[in-house]
């Protein structure tokens, strides 16, 4: 791929920012949790799982500390059984013919442990109901990306965090070069395949930590972050951060040129490329709007010079050109 080095843009205000609490795959600070239904009801407002707050509820009513969750299937893992005596009594935890798993204690009678499987399945199926709102508010349908809505609030929840601990953001910005032609041509079912075979291509390349996007049509964003990554703040270490996401954005810009797109005929006009822009915290921009806004910039200049090439910030490829 080719390589452009922008032009300073302009100073600009930076625009108001409208984005509520960070997505759940960010750290939260710690806070003390109570141990009622207003604890349970705070877990699914903030897309915490409830099935342990809903344990410490039924134990600190009941007053037996043996009791706990035995899952139907792997995947949900609480505390090992605790060794009693006499033979614990199971109870299935059960909603409208799915069954979350078995309630289980050695000191409650069976009548007890009935009523509070019943009153915890209704809380998992409401988390399961939760967690399907939530992946709908926030995914892209088509492509199975995130959509502009997530991509909002996590980019603000990962400046936060870099802010306070002097972590690397950055954005790349880029979309299909010449996609209208491809899809005009071959047709919307082999254009909606492009996007949901780009997303795939893009997952396969970046980290478990970055979000992909799709901003609209065709054009997608990509944010790298890593919460746990090392808080160096110095210049060496951010070039070298920088430099591997250049990297990755190299790995995906070959993928997608080299990828054969089966709904394309074998006349298909050449390859496909994208045209991109990279913008990164803080030279590019210290809040969502601006680092949006500059990548975007930059994939437009990578348009104007050609297409097929990733353009980067100039002092974003100062630091690259230093590593």
């Amino acid at each position: 791929p080719r390589y452009a080095t922008a032009q300073a843009p302009p100073a600009q205000s930076p625009p108001a920012s409208p984005h509520s609490a960070p997505p759940p795959s960010l750290p939260r600070p710690h806070t003390p949790q109570r141990v009622d239904e207003a604890a349970l009801l705070q877990a699914l407002l903030a897309g915490r799982d409830v099935l342990l707050p809903a344990l410490e509820v039924i134990r600190a009513r009941t007053g037996a500390a043996d009791v706990y969750f035995q899952p139907a299937s792997a995947g949900t893992e609480t505390a090992e059984p605790p060794r009693t005596s006499p033979e614990p009594f199971s109870c299935t935890v059960e909603h409208r013919g799915k069954a979350f798993g078995r309630l289980v204690s050695a000191s409650l009678p069976p009548d007890v442990m009935a009523d509070h499987a019943e009153v915890l399945a209704h809380w998992l199926a409401l988390r399961d109901q939760q967690d399907q709102l939530r992946a709908a508010a926030f995914s892209d349908e088509l492509t199975g990306a995130y959509n502009r809505r997530y991509f909002e609030r996590y980019l603000s929840a990962a400046l936060d965090l870099a802010k306070e601990q002097r972590q690397p953001v950055s954005v790349l910005f880029f979309d299909i070069d010449d996609f209208k032609q491809y899809n005009d041509r071959y047709g919307h079912a082999a254009g909606d395949e492009i996007l949901r075979q780009t997303v795939m291509l893009l997952r396969s390349v970046i980290r478990p930590t970055d979000r992909v996007c799709r901003i609209g049509g065709d054009e997608f964003a990509v944010v790298f972050h890593d919460p746990a990554g090392p808080r160096d703040p110095s210049a060496a270490a951010s070039a070298k951060g920088i430099s591997s996401i250049r990297d990755i954005a190299e790995r995906f810009q070959r993928q997608v040129c080299e990828h054969r797109f089966p709904k394309l005929a074998e006349d298909a006009p050449g390859a496909l490329t994208i045209s991109a822009g990279l913008a990164c915290f803080p030279w590019d921009g210290r809040t969502v709007g601006e680092l949006l806004r500059r990548a975007d910039e930059l994939a437009l200049q990578s348009k104007r010079q050609g297409k097929n090439a990733l353009t980067l910030g100039r002092d974003v490829q100062r630091e690259c050109d230093n590593c």
